[in-house]
């Protein structure tokens, strides 16, 4: 008993960005040290990091290290949020049709579905995931048994989640996350509670083949994106809009500068426009070579595959 007393009262040293040094037990979470900083600070963080690595507010602390607490204005809450919001993705989904089937993602969730998801389910899941949140619910991290979690995804018939678990090796912590009636195989991290979520957007769906492999079956797979405020998500569309405005394969099509060929996919037949900027664009590189004292070399296009 008196050596199980002593390893349970180990203390860890964490030091904090402002360089003061703070002495926890194992065993206590970064949302601990968060509560015994402020409750203000426990209240707002979303995430934690440790000598560099991401860390989840309720994993147990093991070691000690450069300690850093994210709240929503940090700019590494981004990650926190939009990992929860994948999570909520998946409860809109199954919300509306339930018995589908998930994988996993990162902004993206593939689910087992009959048929490609349109841009009309697109809006009413977004829509779903905008309820989900104003319910406001508090994640749960939940460390269980191999056992455990065979057992409840069994009785969920998710069975892609039966398979990704057969993966995890003997010996490595299986976790799941909650929030409200939804439970999803997951390492983490994620944020504190749905209210911290300020914004989200799904961007696109796509057919993509299970694992990668072209020999599985196709799932359908949802591409999104969240932020811990509307402010944030609107200035990421606008930089979304403003790389659309400047991709080169339309602006090459609308000037009349080069096209596309499938005898050549991916490879540029220029246009007299775009050819003249391509030389003018060689020769300046040619003056640069000539002042910098490099030598030019041409060397075959084509080589032996080895």
């Amino acid at each position: 008993m008196a050596a199980s007393s002593a390893a349970s009262s180990k203390m860890l040293t964490l030091i904090l960005p402002d360089g003061s040094v703070r002495e926890v037990e194992a065993g206590s979470t970064a949302l601990d040290v968060a509560a015994s900083i402020g409750p203000r600070l426990a209240k707002d963080s979303v995430g934690a990091e440790l000598d560099g690595a991401v860390l989840d507010l309720r994993t147990p602390l093991a070691a000690g290290g450069s300690f850093r607490l994210f709240t929503k204005k940090s700019p590494e809450a981004g990650d926190f949020v939009r990992h929860s919001a994948e999570h909520v993705l998946a409860d809109a989904v199954q919300r509306l049709w339930p018995g589908t089937e998930i994988d996993a993602g990162r902004f993206q969730y593939d689910f087992r579905f009959e048929r490609p998801f349109t841009p009309e389910d697109l809006e009413n899941i977004e829509a779903m995931m905008r309820q989900i949140i104003a319910e406001g619910s508090v994640i749960e991290r939940l460390e269980v048994s191999r056992a455990e979690a065979v057992e409840l995804f069994t009785e969920l018939g998710e069975t892609i989640k039966l398979e990704r678990l057969a993966t995890i090796p003997e010996g490595e912590a299986i976790t799941l996350y909650r929030h409200g009636r939804f439970t999803d195989l997951c390492r983490g991290p994620h944020a504190q509670r749905m209210s911290q979520i300020g914004a989200v957007k799904l961007l696109e769906a796509s057919t993509v083949y299970y694992r990668g492999d072209e020999n599985n079956e196709r799932l359908q797979r949802i591409y999104g994106t969240a932020f811990a405020s509307k402010k944030g998500l609107a200035e990421y569309l606008e930089r979304l809009e403003q790389a659309r405005a400047r991709d080169h394969r339309r602006l090459g099509t609308e000037l009349d500068l080069f096209s596309f060929n499938s005898s050549a996919p991916a490879t540029p037949f220029f246009h007299p426009k775009g050819a003249m900027i391509y030389n003018l664009l060689a020769d300046h590189v040619r003056g640069l070579y000539e002042k910098s004292g490099y030598g030019e070399v041409l060397t075959p296009q084509i080589l032996d595959v080895d």
